[in-house]
This record gives C-alpha cells, sequence and structure tokens, in this order.
C-alpha cells in the first residue's frame, strides 16, 4: 500500500526526512530486535547527507523548480514468534531455525519524493484550470506529480509558524491564505481519490497530521488551549490515547478551521481523512556568529556527544504507527510505499 507525505516546502521537507532518518538510525540501533531500518547504497549517501548538513548547524538545501528527489528505505516491524512458526518449525530447536526476514518482520519499504515547492503550486493551478469545466485530474497532472496523490497512506505536513493570533498583524492574512491552500489540497486529495482510485482498497486512507515548526507557536496562545506547561516537557511526555488529538484539533479549529472542515468533509467523498492521528515537530535552533539561525545541538541523555534539539518523541512515536498499521499495509510482505514529501508549505 503506498504511503505518502502533503505538506512542505523548501528545505523544510529536507528537515523533515532528516529527522524522521535520525530517529529511525537511533531507534534500530536501540531495539534492534523489535526494529530494523535499511537503506539502499544510492540512498544511504544522500539521506547521510541531509542529516550530516543539520549536526554541522547548517539547513538542507531546498529543491528546485521541476525536480522530485527521491530518497528510498525500509523498515521492518518485528512479528510475534508464535505468529509466524507453524506446529513443524515449533519442534526444530531455535538455533536451527532458518526464517526468512519477511517471515521475521513486517517490512515496509518507503520511496520519499521531495518535490520543489513550486511544482506545488502547479498542482493548485491544474486544479483552478479544471475547476470551471469540473476536468478529470488524471489527464491534467504531470505523471511525476500523480504519484503523490496515488499514495494511499497520507502524512500532511502543517506549518505552526504560520499561526498568529493578531488580526492586525500583517502576518495573519497569510495564515488564511495558507489556510485556505491547505484546504485545496486536502480537497483535491479527497476529490482525487473518489474519482480514480479502481477500488475500496486503493481509495483507503490512513491519514496523519503533523504540526510542523510547533517550536515557533507563542506560548500565550498555546495555554489559551490548554497547554500549560512547556511544549517540549509535554511532547516527552504526552500519551497515545485516542482522545490525545484534543490539543491539535483545539489548535487547528481555532486557526486552520477551513483546512479542518475539508477533514471532516473528505467523508462526503467517500474518503475518511477525520481519523488521523496527528504529530506535532521542531527542531531546536540558535544564532551563528553572523546572527541566523542554524540547527541547535545538545547532549543527548547524559551522553558526551552532541545530538539535534528536536521532538525526537514524536517522530520515534509516529514511526511506531507505522508499526501498528504494517499489517493492514502489506503483513509479512515487503510493501512498496510511496512515501512522498511536498504539496504546500
Amino acid at each position: 500500500m503506498p504511503v505518502g507525505i502533503v505538506g512542505g516546502r523548501g528545505s523544510g521537507k529536507s528537515v523533515f526526512v532528516s529527522l524522521l532518518a535520525s530517529t529511525a538510525i537511533s531507534h534500530s540501533i536501540e531495539s534492534k530486535d523489535k526494529f530494523r531500518y535499511y537503506t539502499d547504497p544510492v540512498f544511504t549517501d544522500a539521506i547521510g547527507k541531509i542529516v550530516t548538513s543539520l549536526k554541522m548547524k547548517s539547513w538542507p538545501p531546498a529543491n528546485l523548480k521541476g525536480t522530485l528527489s527521491k530518497y528510498q528505505f525500509h523498515f521492518g516491524y518485528s512479528r510475534k514468534v508464535g505468529e509466524i512458526l507453524n506446529p513443524i518449525a515449533k519442534s526444530i530447536p531455535k538455533n536451527k531455525v532458518r526464517l526468512s526476514p519477511e517471515t521475521l518482520f513486517n517490512i515496509v519499504r518507503f520511496n520519499l519524493y521531495d518535490v520543489a515547492g513550486e511544482d506545488i503550486e502547479m498542482i493548485r493551478h491544474v486544479a483552478s484550470e479544471v475547476r470551471e469545466r469540473d476536468g478529470v485530474l488524471l489527464d491534467e497532472l504531470p505523471t511525476d506529480l500523480r504519484t503523490i496523490l496515488d499514495c494511499n497512506v497520507l502524512v500532511f505536513l502543517i506549518d505552526s509558524n504560520k499561526i498568529v493570533a493578531d488580526s492586525s498583524d500583517p502576518k495573519y492574512q497569510e495564515m488564511l491564505d495558507y489556510d485556505n491552500l491547505m484546504a485545496e489540497l486536502i480537497s483535491l486529495v479527497a476529490k482525487y481519490k473518489s474519482r480514480n482510485a479502481k477500488s475500496d482498497k486503493a481509495k483507503k486512507i490512513y491519514p496523519v497530521f503533523v504540526l510542523t515548526k510547533f517550536d515557533t507557536v507563542d506560548s500565550k496562545i498555546t495555554r489559551s488551549l490548554g497547554l500549560n506547561q512547556n511544549y517540549t516537557d509535554w511532547l516527552q511526555n504526552r500519551t497515545r490515547k485516542n482522545d490525545d488529538n484534543k490539543f491539535a484539533m483545539r489548535l487547528m479549529k481555532k486557526f486552520f478551521s477551513h483546512t479542518l472542515a475539508l477533514i471532516y468533509g473528505g467523508l462526503l467523498m467517500d474518503v475518511e481523512l477525520d481519523k488521523g492521528q496527528f504529530f506535532f515537530s521542531y527542531i531546536g535552533s540558535e544564532l551563528n556568529e553572523d546572527g541566523i539561525p542554524v540547527p541547535k545541538l545538545v547532549s543527548s541523555r547524559g551522553d558526551i556527544a552532541n545530538e539535534l534539539d528536536y521532538s525526537y518523541a514524536e517522530y520515534r512515536a509516529f514511526i511506531q504507527y507505522f508499526g501498528e498499521i504494517s499489517k493492514e499495509i502489506g503483513g509479512g510482505r515487503t510493501t512498496p510505499g510511496k512515501y512522498v514529501v511536498g504539496l504546500g508549505r
């Protein structure tokens, strides 16, 4: 089942990829019996470079217009031995049992496509062009960009940096415009899926919403929405229950109401988006000698080695969520997932 991301522009997409890869690397070392991470040689270097860029206190470059960079890696989620050994295998001593990787792990292959921000505007332009004549989007979109909309697991990146409470602030209009853009993109996804999916399975979406740059939200705003503690402590300790999206939903309702309405409205197109999980992303920064914000490094859990200051617990929970749905995504078979980074800001 394809996997995709909707949202992010410029170097923000590369930052998301960097933090996800960094978390997967650490998590795989800490719990290799439960989770495995692998990249093909051609992509190992590319992903390593964007991770290195952040650790060298430099932001990764944005994609050029018209490019579709690709990164690929595998997540392997351990399966319970009792579920995979048949009666004959159970009678064989454990040290004599030779099982395939697909038997031991639910393996999800991610293809990450990093699309230039200008290409996202083209998607919006195409949607506008076909609006009056109610055209078929499949005939209008470039082949590369169709890859995004064909995904079944969609991760929407929503830029928290757009949040402004003061209606007299010049950026308030930008927030409203951004809300309309994200709503239009979600509407486009729902309509495309409803029209072009050839089966209920192809139409099914596992939606995930990631509120990026969460550190930029004014503390007065988070307190007004019920978050009365430091956001880093809250993210480190928050639980993963069914009602744990309440704060995110309050935030969306207050500042991205059009987007939230379209998330709910997707059900009318038989595309369920309202059951999505919410995660929060941030990366700490500090000023360099030239007064320019750069990634911040901190000591990791008492170690002397420097690590990135970011929402590690959220990215780890993000990875674990895919472990929970991996059986539905592909079971014990290697799944050619499409994990697309693009669309929006």
